[in-house]
């Protein structure tokens, strides 16, 4: 997280992404390679964000209650694939821009499958699927954590991600921006048309209903 982090109370702090300086660094760089044509490294950039877009996303669908009939995945994949021809003029500020940026462009995804599926009544449950994987798009970063710890941890992303689905749009929206995307304050504020401290008020209030909602659930696991 950037300037003046605020993360939740553990143990849901362990299930949301984060990025050090140096891994936020070495993302930029990685882009910037990538943008001179190298595969390589646009496919480790892939899997650098993948699982945080597919959350992203999956949290998105909820939202629009299109998770039944689209795979976040599928999602996930074409927003790289329509990514791929602009991202040679991307100049991101910074990494959380970046995965930003592709998050808008799961938002167009997302839109365009709603209206698809709107055209196409009879065949609500028909699914978008890629004809060509990326190769290094079917990877998550590797994990340190046991086997045990995962499934926790996986469990823990489930719950998280569907309680954020769950909150009114504005509470959603400022979590995905600080929690998932890792936006600074100023930009989350811009990004919501209020200032920093409506912005973090806001914040707040959001994570006061997301920790009320999900302590009994949260008991159980643990």
């Amino acid at each position: 997280m950037q300037d003046d982090p605020s993360p939740p109370l553990d143990p849901l702090s362990r299930s949301l992404p984060g990025e050090d300086a140096a891994h936020q660094r070495r993302s930029l760089e990685l882009l910037a390679i990538a943008q001179e044509g190298d595969r390589d490294a646009l496919e480790e950039l892939i899997a650098r964000y993948q699982d945080r877009l597919r959350r992203i996303v999956r949290i998105q669908l909820g939202a629009s209650l299109l998770r039944r009939d689209y795979d976040s995945m599928d999602i996930v994949q074409n927003t790289f694939r329509a990514a791929l021809p602009k991202i040679r003029d991307l100049q991101p500020e910074s990494a959380a821009s970046l995965l930003q940026w592709l998050a808008m462009i799961a938002t167009n995804q997302i839109r365009d499958a709603y209206s698809y599926r709107r055209a196409a009544k009879r065949d609500a449950a028909r699914e978008v699927r890629l004809d060509a994987p990326l190769s290094g798009a079917a990877g998550v970063a590797p994990s340190t954590a046991g086997p045990a710890e995962q499934a926790f941890l996986a469990e823990l992303r489930e719950l998280l991600d569907d309680a954020v689905t769950r909150l009114p749009d504005d509470q959603r929206r400022v979590v995905v921006l600080r929690d998932y995307c890792g936006e600074t304050w100023s930009r989350v504020a811009a990004e919501l048309h209020r200032d920093s401290g409506a912005a973090r008020q806001l914040h707040q209030r959001a994570w006061i209903r997301l920790r009320r909602e999900l302590r009994p659930k949260l008991e159980g696991l643990t």
